[in-house]
């Protein structure tokens, strides 16, 4: 996850990886087709991809020279 000296909020991080927990253990059971809650591929698709971002949102924030560019404008 995230880095010890990291601008991240762990508290939106661990909300995070506990969305995507639920999607991952979100599945119909096979022998009795019952579940308590079933989500669409669409939800499941919107969380991943909400994931994802907040990855990609996250190395940008670790990175060092992310956003330097604009020090060099004149």
């Amino acid at each position: 996850m995230a880095a010890k000296d990291s601008k991240v909020n762990s508290e939106l991080d661990s909300v995070m990886a506990d969305l995507l927990k639920s999607v991952k253990n979100n599945q119909r059971d096979v022998t009795t087709g019952k579940t308590t809650e079933i989500m669409t591929l669409t939800d499941k698709m919107k969380v991943i991809d909400r994931v994802l971002k907040w990855e990609a949102i996250k190395s940008k924030l670790n990175d060092e020279g992310w956003g330097g560019g604009f020090n060099d404008e004149k």
